[in-house]
């Protein structure tokens, strides 16, 4: 168990598009912010933890062909992170057609 907040870090491949949209709306309701198209990070307490993976696993189970990655890191590996982007931005208000 953590004794601070880390960073958690969800990745995931989601071939349908109605439960990529439930699994991004989960992210975003439990303070998540979306960082790719299909990554989203935030500031966790220790006890969201489990919430987090209790509820992702709540809103796959009985589909298929997904693939979800949850990372808890510390503040300061998430801070040394090396971002490489030039022109992208995320539309948020697309997020219904994010393939």
């Amino acid at each position: 168990m953590f004794s601070m907040e880390h960073i958690a870090l969800v990745i995931y491949d989601i071939r349908d598009n109605k439960l990529r949209l439930e699994v991004s709306r989960f992210l975003k309701r439990v303070g998540l912010s979306r960082i790719q198209r299909s990554a989203f990070a935030g500031s966790v307490r220790p006890s969201d933890r489990a919430n987090i993976e209790a509820g992702i696993r709540r809103i796959t189970k009985g589909w298929s062909n997904y693939d979800v990655q949850i990372y808890f890191i510390s503040p300061t590996v998430y801070s040394q992170r090396i971002v490489i982007s030039e022109g992208y931005s995320l539309e948020e208000e697309d997020e219904e057609f994010l393939i």
